[in-house]
Formats: structure tokens, sequence, C-alpha cells
């Protein structure tokens, strides 16, 4: 006879083994994009691809779109994150998913980190045109493309995680967060405060460090379950 709780862990193991590849191929990739990025700043051959980009991305506005776009662009500000965080934190300590509490923070924070760390190992002035927004510091990488998706990715993860738990839908959840997290960047060319490739290469690096949390949660859990398995 079939062990069924034996055929559960191997169909599990086997569904763990399937993400964790897809994500080290993802995180692979980031960095392939960033790297790319990254090189061609420094040899000064970005401006064509920006350009472009840029000019098609102006012919979209008018008034009610640059409206829409300062308010998605204030969806990625600090003290957005500040307050959304601070709520979900209490949520998650008050259910005593500390390692979920933890790692939502350090996501959020490493992603600031890095990304002032990445602005002044590169320096690259902002784009000469008059910004629609106040900013300051560096462009390269967006500040807001790179945190929005460590903060919102990993806030997708959390719900995603959890109604994979209840057996109900999570794609929409998976679909609506990425569209928030790309109109994010978006607003940050469309407001002339970003180039495309400092929003393409925020994507990347925060990619990264989100698929980091993500992995770092999954061990923390696993051992865990371990210790209360074995305790």
């Amino acid at each position: 006879m079939v062990d069924h709780n034996t055929f559960k862990t191997k169909k599990a193991f086997e569904k763990i083994s399937l993400e964790l590849i897809a994500g080290i191929l993802a995180a692979l990739a980031f960095i392939w994009v960033f790297a790319g990025l990254s090189n061609e700043l420094l040899e000064n051959e970005l401006q064509g691809f920006d350009t472009f980009i840029s000019n098609v991305i102006y012919n979209l506005q008018t008034p009610w779109m640059t409206n829409f776009m300062i308010f998605m662009t204030h969806a990625g500000d600090t003290y957005t994150y500040v307050v959304l965080v601070s709520i979900l934190l209490i949520f998650l300590l008050r259910k005593q998913l500390k390692w979920e509490a933890f790692i939502l923070l350090i996501a959020v924070l490493g992603a600031w980190g890095l990304n002032t760390v990445l602005k002044g190992l590169f320096q690259r002035e902002r784009p000469e045109l008059e910004h629609l927004v106040e900013v300051g510091g560096y462009s390269f990488p967006s500040g807001h493309a790179m945190v929005s998706i460590a903060a919102y990715g990993i806030m997708g993860y959390l719900l995603v995680q959890y109604l994979r738990r209840k057996g109900k839908q999570y794609w929409p959840v998976v679909l609506v967060v990425s569209l928030w997290i790309f109109l994010i960047g978006l607003s940050r060319i469309y407001l002339y405060v970003h180039y495309p490739s400092d929003v393409i290469a925020g994507y990347s690096a925060g990619g990264v460090w989100l698929l980091s949390c993500i992995y770092a949660l999954t061990i923390l859990n696993r051992r865990t379950e371990r210790r209360k398995v074995n305790g």
C-alpha cells in the first residue's frame, strides 16, 4: 500500500524544488539585466534607449494621466511604506508570525539601504527636464522601483501564501500587485524624474533582494516546523 504521508511529503518536496529552481533562474535574470544596464551606463551607451522609451511615455501625457501618475508615485513614497508596514507588522506579530514580520522589515529596510549604496556608487544625475514632483539624490537605480518591488512584492507574497493555505485563488493578487509595482515605476519616467534604464535597474536589483528575502523566510519557517516536529 502507498503511504499517503510519504506521498504528500514527496509532492511537497517536488513543489518546493521547482519553486526554488524558478526563483534561482529569476534571480539570475535580474542580475544579468542589472549588470548589463550598469555596464552600458558606465560606457555612456544608454542615451538612445532611454530617449526612445521616454518619448513614447511622454506622448501619453494628459492632465488626468498626470494626476494619476502623481498618485501612483506617492504610493512608492517613504511615508506610504511606513504606514503600510507598521499596520502589517502589528497584524503579523499579533498572529505570532514573527519570521514573516522580521522578513517584511528586512525586505523594506534592506531595499532602501541597498538603493542608497548603489546610487552613491553610480552617481547618475536625473533627467534635465523640469520634474513634475519634488525629488532629491541621484537617479540610478530608481529607489521607487527598487523599494516597490521589494516592499509590495513581499506583502503580496505573504498574502498569496495565506490564500494558498486556505485553498483560495491567489492569481488576482499576483496580477494586481504586479500592475501596482509596474505603475509606480512608470510614474517615475512619466514625471521626468528617472530614465527608463533607472527604473528597469531598480526592478532588477529589487527583484534579487525580494527573492533573497523570500528564500530566507522559507528556510526560517522550515527550521521552525522541524523543531515543532522534533520537539
